[in-house]
Formats: C-alpha cells, structure tokens, sequence
C-alpha cells in the first residue's frame, strides 16, 4: 500500500507543479518555452522521487 502512496503523491506534486507554473506563466513564446523546460524539469524531479519512493519500499 506504500508504494502506491508514495508513486501518487509525487505523481501529484509534479501535475500540480506543472499546473501553477501553467496558470502563472505569460503568454510570450519566448518565456513560454522557459516556463515549459521548467515544468517539465519539475515533474521529472517528482517522478524520480516517486520511482526511489517505490523502490526503497520494495526492498
């Protein structure tokens, strides 16, 4: 039951992360594609969290 807690919470923090940067960011092309690498570098940072989450609980 941990392990699934652990992979949806970070799953979570990295939708709501993406979801604040979204509503916050301006509408310039230029910022928006610094906005984008930012989200996306943030959801990767909670998936990884997530997957070492899953994997010390397996073990």
């Amino acid at each position: 039951m941990k392990v699934n807690t652990g992979f949806w919470v970070g799953m979570s923090a990295g939708l709501m992360a993406g979801a604040a940067i979204g509503m916050m960011s301006p509408y310039g092309k230029d910022s928006m594609k610094t906005q984008v690498g930012k989200s996306i570098q943030k959801l990767g940072v909670a998936v990884d969290h997530a997957v070492d989450n899953i994997v010390s609980e397996m073990r």
